[in-house]
Formats: structure tokens, sequence, C-alpha cells
């Protein structure tokens, strides 16, 4: 009888396979067998970490990155995909935090810019967004995906700033309807023309009125 000697490199393998395959459920089985017989190879838990990931796990994934990067602290994926898991748990500062160190760690890592943007336009921090996206084009200007984010950022940062504008401007003077229902209706292509319009309102209640004789 052959006696095939167990290691945590074909369990591993094997994990891989099944991923592969989409036996998301058996991957996770065969990573857990190679954590078994080695518990200290952080890529075996990034992996194990990343299926959880993909079949919706957060709190299990966030759990296997902690424990990769106690042990390769410096790996940038991990931090990256760490954060990601803490978005999915509604954990936004902490993921943004995660993203920030995948950055650091690897300053032209594009799905961590995009991450940090897709967060930042979930807090409504819409100008920081753009910036993240902006970053990705730089890196890669024929990313399609970043440039498209990056204009909804805007409309959604100068919408954001018209709203603003207008909440001052009624402090003074009348803001005519067809202007809040620019906001109202987002209507993002005469957002433009709405903010000149409230300048130049907020403008003329701020000139000195002319005495009459």
């Amino acid at each position: 009888m052959t006696i095939r000697e167990e290691s945590a490199g074909v369990w591993y393998h094997k994990g891989q396979t099944c991923c592969t395959a989409g036996k998301l459920d058996r991957a996770i089985v065969c990573y857990n067998r190679a954590l078994e017989l080695s518990p200290d190879d952080p890529v075996v838990w990034k992996r194990k970490g990343f299926v959880l990931l993909k079949i919706g796990r957060y709190s299990e994934a966030d759990a296997c990155y902690d424990r990769a990067l106690e042990l390769d602290p410096d790996d940038a994926t991990a931090w990256q995909r760490k954060g990601y898991a803490l978005a999915r748990l509604g954990a936004h500062a902490d993921a943004i935090a995660c993203c920030d160190r995948a950055i650091a760690l690897s300053p032209k890592r594009i799905i961590a810019w995009q991450s940090r943007g897709w967060l930042l336009g979930l807090m409504c921090r819409y100008g920081e967004a753009v910036d993240c996206y902006e970053k990705v084009l730089a890196i890669d200007p024929d990313r399609g995906s970043a440039a498209w984010h990056r204009e909804r950022m805007c409309e959604r940062r100068d919408l954001e700033a018209l709203a603003s504008e207008v909440r001052e401007a009624e402090r003074f003077v009348e803001v005519p309807a067809c202007i809040r229902q620019v906001i109202v209706e987002r209507d993002y292509a005469n957002i433009g023309i709405a903010r000149t319009v409230v300048r130049e309102l907020a403008r003329q209640a701020e000139r000195p009125a002319v005495q009459r004789p």
C-alpha cells in the first residue's frame, strides 16, 4: 500500500484548485487543513481570507487578514483586502486607514486607490474621492472605470457645493425655485449654470443699497 505524505502545500494547492473551480466552501476546508499543518503561513491565511470575502463572510475574512498581517505586516495586498472586509462591515474610517497603509507600502496599487475613492464617496467626501480617482488615472490613464467614477464624484461634489451656496444665499435673497429644483432632481447637467446664478444673486445682495435723494 502506498502512503501519500500529507503536507500543507498539498492542501493549499487543493484549495487553489477548488477556488478556481468555484467550489469555495471546499476550498476553505482545504485551506483550514493547510493551516492545521502550517499555522504560521501568511499566504494561506490571505488566501482563506480572499475566499471568505467572495462568499460574504466578512468578519471571518477580517480575522484572517489580521492573522496574515501579524505574520507579515508589510503585505500591501492583505491591508487592501482587510480594508474591503471592514468596508463591508460598515467600518468605513478603519477601512480607509487600511487603504492608506496599503498605499504607503505600494503607492501605485490601483485597487487600493480605487477602494479608497469608493469609501470616500460612501462617506460623502466627494472632493477627496475625486483625488483618489485622479491618482488612479495618473497611474493608468486608460482605466475607464476610474474615469467614470471620477465624473460621478465630481457631479456629487458640485451638487453638494450648489446646495451649500443656496443655503447661504437664502439668508439674503429669494432663490428661484428652478435653482432648488436642480438640487432636488439631481440635474447634474445644469449645476454649473445654477451655481453661476446663485453667485450673481449673492453678489447683488452684498452691494450697498443706493441712497435715493
